[in-house]
Formats: structure tokens, C-alpha cells, sequence
């Protein structure tokens, strides 16, 4: 059975027509002088040497930005496309969604886009059949696409694949990978327990978050919307009131219908590794703007 992220039906996005065509002139003019550019590299990994039956295994595919560049989450801010993966796993097999580490904010221009910059690990869960032969050995593959933006974009793709070993006793870690792992279940977006509601007046969207261990408001915290074309991208208001945290930004100017509710992750980068979490709320609408 496929494993379902609390994102996952954000896979699925669309681009603006404005920004396919500032795309396609980016692209044009990066073929030129930029065509030795290699923006980003891509790499599918496993955390353990074999797999188990019936047991669920972690694979990753590992992207390694150059310098300066990056690419884009499951809300890409003002431009961007987030990366996609589509696996082909053999029958029984079953690979789950991405499960997002926390973005960062680039401004680029004027604009602001969410995503990802240096090395950086997206994990996907991949579920073992209970039947799967011991002994045999298992090729996943899966097709990897991206944008990789700097002031100019080049899209990019890869065919992945990974043969593994199926075992009968829990497999080793495998060394190599233990540490990217790791550091990406840190960089993983925490079930908060948190609770709230997002108002909109129909120029300014408040989201209000109430809860225990809530972070202290500082320069260190951001906050992202994983529903596209909500909120701006602009870096949002974020203050204490009280016992609880407000999250101020403005409403999006391609705004055309409310969402039922609003997939808040707040961030930190006040510690060695940016940590975030998850609240869900209710969304409160006001008058939606003209399409």
C-alpha cells in the first residue's frame, strides 16, 4: 500500500503562464554561456544494505546543488516548479511520497522562492511485500525532474536506480548514507499538537497558532504555506501574542478560491540543523478576488 504524506496532494502543480514564458527566456540565455553548468546533481540511495519482507525500507534521492543555486519545495513560491519523482517499483513494491524536509526562503529579484540549496536528502518510504523472495534481488528505479534556479533556471532530469538485496534478518546501515539520513529526519517538519485558525479580511491573511513549546518569535523563525497561490511569498509577520504565535502575511495576488484549511509549517534556524513544524488549521475566508 502507498504511504501517504500530509502533503501529498500537493504532487500534482501548475505554473503560471507568466512564468513559463520568463522560464523559457531564462532557459534560452542559460544555454548559452551557462550550457557547462551542472546546477544539480542527483542520486538515489538507501539507508540499509538489503531489504526485509513486509518490512518498509528508506531510500532518498540525494540532490547536490551547486553553489548559488537551488531548487523548489511543494510550494515554489513566486516562480519555480517543485521536484518530482515517479518510481517504477517492481509488483508488491510500493514507494510512498516525499517527505519534504523543512524549505528556505530565496529572494531572487524582487521574487521570493521556497526550496533547497547544498546537499540535501528527500526521503521515501518503500514498502516491502511480505512475499518478497529472500535471496533475490530487487532493481528500483525512479525518474527524477527538477528545476534548478539561480538568477537564470535550467530544468534538469535523471534516471535513477538501485538494486538491492532481499534478506532475511534486519539489514546493516549502510555508512555511507547514515549521516544524510539522520540529518534529514531532523530537517522533517514535527507533528506539532499545535492548534489554531487562519483569518483572511481579504488583503492580509493571520494565522493564529496556540499550543504548548511554542518557539519565541525572533529572526530566526519563518513560516511557509504548503497550498500555492494562498498567501505572498514575501517573508511573513511573525510575533507573540500572549500565549500564542501569529503568523501575518499578505493574501496572494492570484488568490481565487480558500481553502478549506492551511498546512502551516513554522521554522528555525536558531540551532545546527533548521528544525520545523506542522499545524493544520481551519481557514476563515474573506471575499476572494476576481480570477
Amino acid at each position: 500500500m502507498t504511504m501517504r504524506h500530509p502533503f501529498a496532494f500537493f504532487r500534482r502543480v501548475r505554473c503560471s503562464g507568466i512564468f513559463l514564458l520568463a522560464f523559457a527566456a531564462s532557459a534560452h540565455a542559460a544555454s548559452g554561456e551557462d550550457a557547462e553548468i551542472t546546477p544539480l546533481q542527483a542520486e538515489l540511495v538507501a539507508e540499509h544494505a538489503a531489504l526485509v519482507p513486509g518490512g518498509t525500507s528508506s531510500l532518498g534521492v540525494r540532490l547536490r546543488h551547486a553553489p548559488h543555486w537551488h531548487s523548489y519545495w511543494i510550494n515554489p513560491g513566486d516562480s519555480g516548479l517543485p521536484t518530482t519523482l515517479a518510481w517504477s517499483p517492481p509488483p508488491g513494491y510500493a514507494a510512498g511520497e516525499v517527505e519534504w524536509p523543512v524549505p528556505k526562503r530565496f529572494g531572487v529579484g524582487g521574487l521570493y522562492n521556497i526550496g533547497y540549496e547544498g546537499d540535501v536528502l528527500l526521503p521515501v518510504a518503500l514498502s516491502v511485500p511480505a512475499d518478497a523472495a529472500v535471496g533475490s534481488n530487487v532493481h528500483l528505479a525512479v525518474a527524477v525532474k527538477w528545476l534548478a534556479c539561480r538568477e537564470e533556471c535550467i530544468p534538469g532530469k535523471a534516471s535513477l536506480s538501485l538494486d538491492l538485496p532481499v534478506a532475511a534478518e534486519p539489514p546493516r546501515i549502510d555508512a555511507r548514507w547514515s549521516a544524510a539520513f539522520a540529518q534529514a529526519r531532523l530537517a522533517q517538519p514535527q507533528a506539532s499538537g499545535w492548534s489554531g485558525s487562519a483569518h483572511d479580511d481579504g488583503a492580509r491573511i493571520v494565522v493564529r497558532v496556540e499550543g504548548t513549546s511554542l518557539p519565541p518569535a525572533s529572526a530566526a523563525l519563518d513560516a511557509f504555506v504548503a497550498q500555492r497561490k494562498v498567501v505572498g511569498n514575501a517573508p511573513p509577520s511573525i510575533r507573540r501574542e500572549g500565549d500564542a504565535l501569529l503568523v501575518e502575511t499578505a493574501r496572494s495576488e492570484y488568490f481565487t478560491q480558500a481553502p478549506a484549511q492551511l498546512d502551516l509549517v513554522v521554522t528555525t534556524t536558531d540551532g545546527r540543523t533548521p528544525r520545523g513544524w506542522h499545524v493544520r488549521v481551519p481557514y476563515a475566508a474573506g471575499t476572494a478576488s476576481a480570477p
